[in-house]
């Protein structure tokens, strides 16, 4: 990868090392971006709707932390199975993968939400097609472990 900023991401191709490192890595760079994509959404967005009742249930974590993960990494691997194949590399792959479930996320739920989970989605598409060459079930395993671990930030403060 030459320069530009895209040459920080450069260790979510390296699936060398130990997974727990590489896990942690992605999920500060979730944290990270979406930090950042959080606070634009808000400037870009200062009177959006929010949830009008506060008699809303929780959402059940094992939904969350589960179902979430595995459901969503399947999607994903479906998508990317198409945009690698009309992509030029893997790079652009996971932006059309990024951009879809941007797209997926806009029309279901609004322009905020749809937005907020463009950074995550990339960065999961990083890590299934960087670990999809070593296997799919590797693939499958590291994207569904690193959603677990992004949706457990928000179930933490769900149950604060």
């Amino acid at each position: 990868m030459g320069p530009g900023p895209l040459k920080y991401l450069n260790f979510m191709t390296q699936t060398d090392r130990s997974r727990l490192i590489y896990l942690a890595q992605a999920l500060g760079a979730v944290i990270a971006g979406s930090v950042v994509t959080l606070t634009l959404v808000a400037i870009l967005f200062p009177n959006a709707p929010g949830s009008q009742s506060g008699d809303e249930a929780e959402p059940p974590l094992f939904g969350l932390l589960v179902l979430w993960p595995i459901v969503s990494t399947l999607a994903l691997w479906f998508i990317l199975s198409m945009t690698r194949r009309a992509t030029p590399t893997y790079w652009h792959a996971a932006g059309w993968s990024a951009l879809s479930f941007t797209f997926v996320f806009a029309l279901l739920v609004g322009p905020q939400t749809g937005l907020i989970f463009a950074w995550p989605y990339f960065i999961y598409s990083l890590t299934f097609l960087a670990w999809q060459l070593n296997s799919t079930r590797d693939a499958l395993f590291m994207t569904t472990l690193l959603q677990a671990a992004v949706m457990a930030v928000p179930a933490m403060i769900l149950k604060l």
